[in-house]
């Protein structure tokens, strides 16, 4: 996986976001994705707790699958390593929280900013794909076999012999 459900509740207001689309209280569902204590909580709400992570789970493997397909164009060895590279789990987490919002209303600037998330990260994706963005440092596609770097250009088109006497 290259996002966990951890990470889709991290940051600023992620929670609360995640909980009300969800319909699970906020802590109720922290403590499930934690795998921390539920005894509080009646056992209908923690049922129906597990049932929400167990749908943030599916679109991660949604998420995972879309990365994992244009990855697989470039010629890349998967799955990746999200630690190694960590844009994998910032696309990843743009793309679950787009399918885990079956309504994303343009008008609604929170909303809309998952949409234009989604849109980039695909772009982004894409031109990994193509070869003309690299995912990192430690990217093994643009290392030769000596470990050197390897860039390629097209021939000079401004040369003493197109030029003339100029």
């Amino acid at each position: 996986m290259y996002v966990t459900p951890a990470q889709l509740i991290d940051g600023p207001d992620r929670l609360t976001e995640l909980s009300e689309l969800l319909h699970v209280a906020a802590d109720l569902l922290r403590a499930v994705i934690g795998g921390n204590d539920t005894d509080a909580w009646p056992p209908e709400e923690v049922a129906a707790a597990e049932d929400a992570v167990a749908t943030v789970q599916r679109a991660i493997v949604h998420a995972d699958g879309e990365i994992e397909a244009r990855l697989a164009v470039r010629g890349y060895v998967l799955p990746m390593d999200p630690e190694k590279f960590p844009i994998l789990a910032t696309w990843g987490r743009a793309i679950a929280r787009y399918h885990l919002h079956p309504q994303r209303d343009r008008t609604d600037e929170d909303r809309g900013r998952i949409e234009r998330d989604y849109r980039d990260t695909l772009r982004a994706l894409d031109l990994v794909a193509a070869g003309k963005l690299s995912l990192g440092a430690d990217d093994p596609l643009l290392e030769g076999e000596d470990g050197a770097v390897r860039m390629t250009s097209r021939d000079r088109i401004f040369t003493r012999g197109t030029l003339g006497a100029l």
